[in-house]
């Protein structure tokens, strides 16, 4: 049997999907409903059809979950960008340590029963946590505006007052809206031609009350120069103003070289008695509350002396490899990220930090070539992207055999399939979820693994 768009159907919501959705199963069929949570009984209709599920859309429900709460954010039903925050938070928390066992059981044989895994550190306030945003720019009806585009579509919604950004960041980017209005600037328009605006990308440093803003523009003018110097008069904090030509190529929103409009290049970050240099391009992880509690796990767990060689893979702007190199021999940081690396060598020098070696190039490419060279490590600390580790890189960790593998992960199901391919070596001593992203399906994790 196969649901057709505009089947109209009552479900029970079984479970909670990776992307915050509720799932229930009609005649064994499952049936994804955004919106949805666990327990619920509501009336759906199909809005898609695939041969072995579909997508639904609530009607009405019928049995509400006492889990339910108003979503505070008013843009929240047009954004789509916080899937959760219907949700009382700390049944969020519940849903991130759920997902990761339904990866697990889905993508390896271990048994989730028998398995170290932690309840999900959340935080005490679950809002105005990100420490970076990337807003695209839109002329509309009311002039130029900021906001976001629904996910999956060309829908755009303006948003005002972001509540998971920092109250600094939606402070700058309203400012920076108005000086781009008073400077008659309009965002570039495909049709015809007219324009230049595409991205703003502001980061906001908590521990140094300081920002770095990034124009991302189709072409440079001389009016970006001016509104750089007022916004630095304007507003104290903002330290570094740049722009950078947008990427047609590329998803990515920074892909170009960055030029500076004024100030500073980078701007600093403290992690304890360390100092971290930030330039707008490199990747630093966007919730400083969670980032430092994750550190600690990751430190707590490294089973690390004087004598021990770290791989730190994906290594970025080398808060890891500074932290583990107090305490070890050697670490051998690696990371694709020019900017990132480049950052990674200035801060191990600011730091007095000696015996690290950083390593621009790909993990796939730079870790067979440590290994070949004769250079092993004790343990392996790494945070690749979403998409987990490839092949390659899964190979070369088991014929390196490190000691401990610590595995951070944004990603449940590329976690568990990973964790699936080593497990013939490895035995997992704890998993620990850390809500990096609250109200949005997003998991983040920590997890240690030693050789068997």
């Amino acid at each position: 049997m196969k649901l057709n768009i505009g089947d109209k159907i009552k479900l029970d919501i079984r479970k909670q999907g990776i992307n915050g959705e509720g799932i229930g199963y009609y005649q064994k069929i499952a049936v994804f409903v955004p919106g949805a949570i666990l327990k619920e009984v509501c009336n759906v209709e199909i809005v898609n059809s695939f041969d072995n599920y579909a997508i639904g859309q609530i009607i009405d429900i019928e049995r509400i979950s006492n889990r339910r709460v108003t979503p505070p954010c008013k843009f929240y039903n047009d954004c789509g960008g916080c899937q959760m925050q219907h949700i009382d938070y700390k049944e969020q928390l519940k849903i991130k340590q759920s997902i990761i066992k339904q990866a697990l059981r889905r993508y390896t044989d271990l048994s989730t029963e028998k398995l170290e895994i932690n309840k999900t550190i959340g935080m005490s306030d679950p809002y105005h946590y990100r420490n970076k945003s990337q807003m695209p720019f839109r002329n509309t009806n009311f002039g130029l505006a900021l906001g976001f585009y629904k996910p999956n579509t060309n829908h755009f919604v303006y948003v005002d007052e972001c509540l998971v950004h920092h109250e600094e960041i939606n402070r700058i980017n309203n400012h920076i809206l108005k000086l781009m209005r008073k400077y008659h600037q309009k965002a570039f328009d495909l049709r015809n031609k007219e324009g230049i605006l595409v991205y703003l990308v502001v980061r906001y440093l908590e521990s140094t009350n300081s920002a770095s803003v990034v124009f991302i523009v189709k072409k440079y003018n001389e009016d970006l120069k001016k509104i750089a110097n007022e916004l630095l008069s304007d507003i104290d904090i903002v330290k570094s103003v740049s722009y950078s030509l947008d990427n047609d190529a590329s998803n990515l929103v920074l892909s170009n070289p960055l030029k500076l409009l004024s100030g500073t290049e980078k701007i600093e970050e403290i992690y304890g008695d360390y100092r971290f240099q930030i330039s707008p391009d490199a990747f630093h992880q966007m919730n400083n509350i969670q980032m430092h509690k994750m550190y600690d796990i990751i430190i707590d767990s490294a089973d690390i002396n004087e004598n021990q060689i770290v791989f730190d893979l994906y290594s970025g702007i080398g808060i890891t490899s500074v932290l583990l190199a107090k305490e070890s021999k050697m670490v051998y940081g690696i990371d694709y990220s020019e900017a990132s690396t480049k950052d990674a060598k200035i801060n191990a020098k600011t730091n007095k930090v000696e015996n690290t070696v950083f390593i621009n190039d790909h993990v796939e490419g730079a870790l067979p070539k440590l290994i070949k060279r004769g250079i092993k490590p004790d343990i392996i600390v790494l945070d690749p992207p979403r998409s987990g580790m490839s092949e390659t890189v899964v190979e070369a960790v088991l014929n390196s055999m490190p000691e401990q593998i610590i595995y951070i992960s944004c990603n449940p199901s590329t976690l568990a399939k990973n964790i699936g391919e080593l497990s013939t070596k490895y035995s997992v001593k704890h998993i620990t979820p850390i809500d990096m992203f609250p109200q949005t399906a997003s998991v983040e994790s920590v997890s240690l693994l030693h050789k068997k």
